[in-house]
């Protein structure tokens, strides 16, 4: 036998001859330091942990009650671990909007400075929002390019069946007002967008024709002058 394993030999029966001591025979185990307590600060917190803050933060103003109302979504929307709560609520919120302008087409001809403002959040805050509610098919976003140039005057937004209650999926109830009544404010900036008057081009399709600047740019660089020419075979 070598040195090594007599070693070995030894630490293994020294191992289990203390195992046995404490399991077997009952010894005491070895003492534990205790931690120091810090007594002033735990009186303190005993003190005033129950007391309320020193600064409470300012109120702000409560809505006043239009009478509008979120209608009734799917309670997959509250489920689904891939949104955040911010999605969630931005759901909710073009819902509401949605059923109070549009309730048969599901479409909300709309910019991101309404959700931002409604939310109070920035717009990049917002189209974080709409990014995950659209992958997991909960809204579908198209773009509204201008009629007379290449900008984007907003979005139409159309409402998925997967956000929308099982027992509404085929229609939403009607409104109670009149039909023939003329609307209280006149100032319909999107009116004849969804209608066919400007073109939807989809998300995906308006970030490529966004580029196609970037592209042409690069072409008349010639990007691969600089690489070194091809020997001839």
């Amino acid at each position: 036998m070598t040195m090594q394993n007599a070693c070995a030999q030894s630490a293994f029966v020294d191992a289990h001859r203390h195992l046995k001591t404490r399991i077997v025979e009952g010894s005491a185990p070895a003492p534990v330091t205790a931690i120091p307590v810090n007594t002033e600060r735990r009186a303190r917190s005993l003190q005033t942990c129950h007391r309320y803050r020193a600064h409470e933060p300012e109120r702000r103003p409560v809505p006043k009650d239009s009478g509008a109302y979120v209608p009734e979504l799917a309670a997959r929307l509250e489920d689904d671990p891939n949104l955040c709560d911010g999605a969630r609520r931005c759901a909710r919120k073009l819902a509401e909007e949605t059923y109070r302008k549009d309730r048969d087409s599901r479409s909300l001809a709309v910019t991101v400075t309404y959700p931002a403002r409604a939310l109070g959040r920035c717009r990049r805050t917002v189209q974080r929002y709409l990014r995950p509610l659209e992958r997991e098919g909960y809204i579908a976003v198209d773009v509204i390019a201008g009629a007379r140039s290449r900008m984007c005057v907003g979005l139409v937004v159309r409402l998925c069946d997967p956000l929308i209650a099982r027992h509404h999926r085929q229609k939403w109830l009607g409104s109670a007002r009149n039909a023939g009544a003329t609307a209280a404010s006149q100032k319909h900036r999107f009116k004849g967008y969804i209608k066919g008057n400007c073109p939807q081009i989809p998300v995906q399709q308006w970030a490529m024709r966004c580029m196609d600047g970037v592209f042409c740019s690069l072409i008349k660089t010639d990007p691969l002058a600089g690489l070194p020419a091809i020997a001839p075979a």
